[in-house]
């Protein structure tokens, strides 16, 4: 395999395209310095797939694009492209020639391509491993290399060999598994911390865990239990309750027929007794008849008698009777005032006598039945007495009734009178108010249309005010939950702050200590004692790495008894800077000069930060040596003007290390920054109130909002009322209309009616009188019965309350009465036999009087009378017929009545028994609604527990919950349930969820501290595999090496020796390469002691040695001989024109000896400036072509 062809476009300085054929042996590339003969190189070097645009000797890969000149434009591509002859299939593919190109454009988008085909840029790398064109081998060599090899520093010069024996790949795998260990032990030192805060936790929370499950056991039994037993209770109340409503219901219904019926015989009775009424009114008119025709027969047959006597007795009989009758009249007066007085006597013996004989039978009765009989008494008349109150407000009401009615009578009546020329002026009235409602009605309903097409808009802006409200109040809501989140993040931090997370264990420990005064002199980690810019906060993270951990004290005895704590209570390590013993670093200030002026210069680590001047040896000690760059190009500029002295960090985190090794790439991101969390605080401080205000500016305006939104609510609740309160008066109006029609229509229906309404209110009236009259008697009554009911029952409470200390009484006081009633009895006796007696002289002396004074009236008529004897006869016969004939007819109405008497009698009896069987229903309807509304109230209760305590309905409770057989058996098993879980105590219900987050984190993490572990133990196994490939690779390949370099040195130098020696053959890792070199004629010395020119030989004789080692399809040599002079000039062309037979060749060069034995040979120029272009040269034209 060999290489045939380039072709490069837009590449660097090759603004135009550029095609070079190399053939096998030695291909030359010449021309003066700064024409572009080394972008030749850069571009071998590009194609295979380097991706440092710094190898590329620029600071970013569009750098390699032309940049345009004074003539030519820039060009937007660069693409070069790479033909290798592949006859002897070096590289797996089954093609004989192969074709790599590469492109990129300015945009930064780039293109591979292999044999015309796009790929990608790890198919190339992959098609180079193992042709010896890969990144580690040499089949490119600059002046670079030279200088490499020639340094000073052994270590330095061991990269060669390593590169040479393939075990960068390892190195950097060793690396990566070294850095994976640290990390990975930081993450172990973490977990193990938390395992074992959260370890305490988990104990006391297992427990409290475990009695809470079992309180919501007995919980759930507790629910289960008295949930089964309120679903029984409310099943077996509410049958209860519709039995209660199925007998109140029959009682009602019996009740109403009870009193239909008792209205009925009521209203028979009424009739009946009206009936009688009249008959005795009848029977009292013809008595009062029949009584004056039998006084007028006597007085005629009396006249008849003493006419004759009349004249001759007139005088003397008449002054005799007048003297008789005023006697009789003086006499008889006297005997009516005693007759009356000793009635009232006997009247008043009588009362006494009853009160007595009462009194007697019950404290008798008190004294037979004691204290119950007293009791149910009491009960019994509190009964009667509610029942008085029930008749006496029933019969009131009726008598407000019949008032009220007899009042609207008397009104009615009042109106009557001009209710014909009213109705009349009504009817005129009407006529006009069906013209006026039919115009109202027209008006209104035009009205009526405009405020619906009104109300209809402000619906219309209602939705759309309330739809802005609603997107102002989700913003509103946002803002709100978004203040909470970083509420919440700032309450994570300041915890993670007040814990010290993201410190060591040992560290952590240490400050922890020094807040619980454990440990004095400790002033705190570097992240606690210094500031600096936020820009800075990767550079500053980068530059002191671990040391960020460091905490500083006041001195080392402090540091040892800091040091000795953590031993002694195994917290783990940390590393303490002592004030007293730092020793500041510091760059020389003509370094810093050199470099101050670049922009690219941003400071030294220790002047960027901020910190306590008693820290300034602290500071310095970690920062004073530490470059702090802009760019990683700016660093590797800074890196070569201080000759790689100095650690060199940028703002982005990549570092150049001292002896130039680089680090850098992505940042994994994280939350822990110990530098970034208190401005993480901050900030999120200055989020809250800038939320805060905003939130509280946006509540303003949900506000106004809210107010605009109300107002259109307003505005629209107003017109609808307006609507409503107009669809009213419409709807008032038509039926205004319609009812003035109405009454037009009935006007001359009512003129009509009018006398029958009179004489029908005439007849309510007298009915009405008559009735109310019975009532107020019945009321009386009543008053009477309820005034003594009352005095009973008051009288029967003090007998109740004192019935013990009274009994006695009551025995003296029944004897007492006893004695009182003999007394009473013999009095009223006497007073009876004496009330007889005057009855009787009364009675003979009314009869006198009545005969005296009859005489006299008889005598005066006499007198005065013209009737003959014949006409006294005749009247006295037709006085007698007249009298017969009443006799016939009251006979008759007495025979009536007593069939209407006994019909009333009946009847009465019949109301009664009604009444007292309506009685009885009340008071069991009254006793079954007290029982209905005590059931009321027990399935509220109950159904109230249920939703307010279980928060469920019955017909839930009941589907779900199991009910009781035995329901006092279910309440014993609550009772016990409720005990137990009063036995458990306090009782914290969060402590299982927290329990099962610690318990599963406390599993997660020692899971993952058995990962880490493992992952360690890994990592330390690669690592031992990784230095034992290092080793058996670097000690055989330093021995093939050590061979041919002192075959090569011979045959370069014509003779002499040279030796390759290991520093430190013990450590093979980390041992440096010594070059022990003697040229002919000199004695053996150190590559150091040589002359420049045998210097920079022996370092090509090594590169040479390495290439015999390990061979390449073709070597790229930029310039490697440029420090020889022209005697060793010639010795290394003719070396490299006898190796050509092995490999091919491609010198940059513009050495004449170089360019003889080269076979062909190409130019570089640059005739126009900033432009390359390629020319084919003769040999012979070589030296014309360098002094040009």
């Amino acid at each position: 395999m060999f290489l045939k062809q380039l072709d490069t476009l837009g590449f660097k300085s090759f603004a135009e395209r550029v095609r070079v054929d190399f053939v096998p042996g030695v291909t030359a590339v010449v021309g003066p310095n700064g024409s572009g003969k080394s972008n030749i190189t850069d571009a071998i070097r590009w194609v295979l797939g380097e991706q440092s645009a710094k190898s590329l000797r620029g600071t970013k890969m569009e750098d390699i694009i032309f940049q345009g000149s004074e003539s030519r434009k820039a060009l937007n591509m660069a693409e070069v492209t790479l033909t290798l002859d592949n006859t002897d299939r070096k590289l797996p593919v089954d093609y004989q020639e192969v074709s790599v190109t590469r492109r990129v454009y300015r945009s930064g988008d780039s293109e591979f391509l292999l044999n015309k085909q796009q790929c990608r840029l790890k198919d190339i790398t992959d098609l180079f491993i193992d042709s010896g064109l890969g990144r580690e081998a040499f089949s490119i060599i600059s002046q670079g290399k030279v200088e490499e090899i020639l340094s000073s520093k052994s270590e330095d010069r061991r990269i060669i060999f390593e590169e040479a024996a393939g075990v960068l790949k390892y190195k950097n795998r060793k690396k990566q598994a070294e850095y994976k260990l640290a990390e990975t032990q930081e993450n172990l030192n973490r977990v193990e911390d938390i395992i074992y805060e959260i370890s305490g936790q988990l104990h006391p929370l297992e427990e409290q865990a475990a009695v809470a499950k079992e309180y919501l056991e007995h919980k759930e039994r507790l629910t289960t239990h008295e949930v089964g037993v309120l679903v029984k209770e409310i099943e077996m109340l509410h049958r209860q309750y519709e039995e209660t409503i199925e007998k109140l219901r029959v009682n009602h219904s019996s009740q109403e027929v009870k009193r239909i019926e008792i209205n009925k015989k009521n209203n028979s009775l009424q009739q009946n007794k009206s009936s009688m009424q009249k008959v005795d009114y009848n029977i009292q008119s013809l008595q009062d008849s029949l009584l004056e025709l039998t006084k007028s027969v006597e007085n005629l047959e009396g006249n008849k008698k003493i006419f004759h006597e009349r004249l001759n007795h007139y005088e003397e009989n008449k002054r005799n009777l007048q003297n008789q009758l005023n006697k009789l009249t003086a006499k008889l007066a006297h005997s009516e005032k005693v007759v009356k007085d000793e009635k009232e006597k006997l009247q008043l013996l009588q009362k006494a006598k009853q009160s007595n004989s009462k009194e007697i039978t019950e404290v008798t009765k008190l004294l037979d039945e004691g204290k119950v009989t007293i009791e149910e008494d009491l009960e019994s008349l509190k009964s009667d007495y509610i029942d008085l109150l029930n008749e006496q407000a029933a019969k009131r009401n009726e008598q407000n009734s019949i008032k009220q009615q007899l009042d609207r009578i008397t009104g009615k009546r009042s109106l009557q009178a001009n209710k014909w020329q009213d109705s009349l002026e009504e009817r005129d009235l009407l006529t006009d108010q069906v013209k006026k409602s039919e115009k109202n009605h027209q008006l209104m309903s035009e009205k009526l249309t405009d405020l619906k097409n009104r109300t209809s808009e402000l619906e219309r802006k209602v939705i759309v005010e309330t739809n802005l409200y609603q997107d102002m109040e989700q913003k509103y809501y946002k803002g709100l939950q978004v203040l909470e989140n970083l509420k919440s993040k700032k309450e994570l931090l300041e915890e993670l702050k007040e814990d010290f997370q993201g410190f060591y264990a040992g560290v952590k420990e240490i400050l922890k200590a020094r807040e619980n005064n454990q440990l004095a002199g400790i002033h705190g980690a570097i992240p606690e004692l210094v500031t600096f810019d936020d820009s800075l906060v990767d550079a500053m993270e980068t530059a002191l790495g671990a040391q960020a951990q460091h905490i500083v004290v006041d001195d080392e005895n402090l540091a040892r008894k800091a040091i000795e704590w953590l031993k002694k209570t195994n917290k783990g390590r940390a590393t303490f800077l002592p004030i007293t013993t730092m020793q500041p670093k510091s760059i020389p200030h003509h370094l810093i000069q050199q470099i101050n002026d670049n922009q690219g210069f941003i400071g030294i680590g220790s002047d960027l930060i901020q910190y306590d001047k008693k820290y300034a040896n602290v500071m310095k000690a970690l920062l004073g040596n530490v470059i702090i760059a802009k760019t990683l190009k700016d660093a590797n500029d800074f890196a070569a003007q201080t000759n790689r002295r100095y650690r060199i960090v940028t703002l982005d985190g990549d570092i150049v290390n001292p002896g130039g090794s680089m680090s850098g790439g992505a940042k994994k991101k994280t939350n822990q920054s110990l530098f970034t969390r208190e401005r993480e605080l901050k900030s999120i401080n200055e989020k809250c109130i800038s939320y805060q205000s905003r939130i509280d500016d946006f509540m303003s305006k949900l506000k106004e909002q809210k107010i605009v939104l109300e107002k259109v609510n307003e505005e629209k609740k107003q017109k609808q009322t307006e609507l409503e309160e107009l669809d009213e008066q419409h709807r008032k109006e038509t039926s205004r209309l319609k009812e003035a029609e109405l009454s037009l229509k009935h006007l001359n229906q009512r003129l009509s009616i009018y006398d029958q309404d009179k004489s029908q209110q005439e007849k309510d009236e007298i009915d009405l009188k008559s009735q109310a009259s019975e009532n107020e008697n019945v009321l009386q009554e009543l008053q009477n019965q309820l005034t003594i009911t009352e005095k009973k029952i008051n009288h029967l409470t003090e007998e109740h309350s004192s019935y013990e200390e009274k009994e006695q009484q009551l025995k003296n006081k029944l004897q007492t009465l006893q004695v009182k009633d003999a007394e009473l009895n013999a009095q009223l006796t006497n007073q009876k036999e004496k009330v007889d007696s005057l009855k009787q002289e009364l009675s003979v002396l009314q009869t006198e009087y009545s005969d005296s004074a009859q005489q006299l009236n008889q005598l005066e008529q006499l007198k005065h009378s013209q009737q003959t004897e014949e006409e006294i006869e005749e009247e006295i016969s037709q006085t007698k017929q007249r009298k017969s004939d009443i006799q016939q007819q009251l006979q008759k109405e007495r025979e009536q009545r007593s069939i209407l008497n006994q019909t009333i009698e009946s009847e009465d009896l019949e109301i009664k028994k009604l009444t007292e069987e309506d009685h009885q229903l009340s008071k069991h309807i009254q006793e079954l609604e007290i029982t209905k509304n005590r059931l009321e109230v027990d399935l509220d209760n109950r159904l109230e527990i249920l939703e307010n305590e279980y928060e469920m309905t019955f017909e839930k409770a009941q589907s779900n919950y199991p009910k009781p057989d035995d329901l006092d058996d279910a309440k014993r098993k609550v009772k016990l349930i409720k005990r137990s879980i009063e036995e458990l105590g306090t009782i914290n219900l969060g402590a299982i969820d927290e329990y099962d987050r610690i318990k599963e984190r406390y599993d997660f993490l020692t899971q993952q501290q058995t990962d880490l572990i493992e992952a360690k133990r890994t990592l330390y196994d690669i690592i031992a595999e990784m230095d034992e490939e290092m080793t058996k690779r670097f000690e055989s390949t330093f021995s093939q090496i050590k061979e041919e370099f002192q075959q090569v040195f011979k045959k370069l130098f014509g003779g002499g020796q040279a030796e390759l020696r290991l520093t430190d053959p013990s450590h093979l890792l980390t041992t440096g390469v010594d070059i022990i070199a003697q040229p002919p004629g000199k004695k053996l010395q150190q590559l150091g002691l040589l002359s420049g020119g045998e210097r920079a030989l022996t370092a090509i004789a090594l590169l040479f040695a390495i290439l015999r080692v390990r061979p390449v399809p073709f070597c790229v040599l930029d310039e490697v001989e440029a420090a020889l002079d022209e005697a060793n000039v010639t010795r290394f062309a003719q070396y490299l024109k006898h190796y050509s037979s092995e490999t091919q060749f491609i010198v940059i060069t513009h050495r004449k000896g170089t360019m003889e034995e080269a076979d062909v040979l190409y130019g570089v120029t640059m005739q126009e400036s900033g432009v390359s272009r390629l020319v084919s040269v003769k040999l012979e034209d070589t030296q014309e072509l360098l002094e040009a």
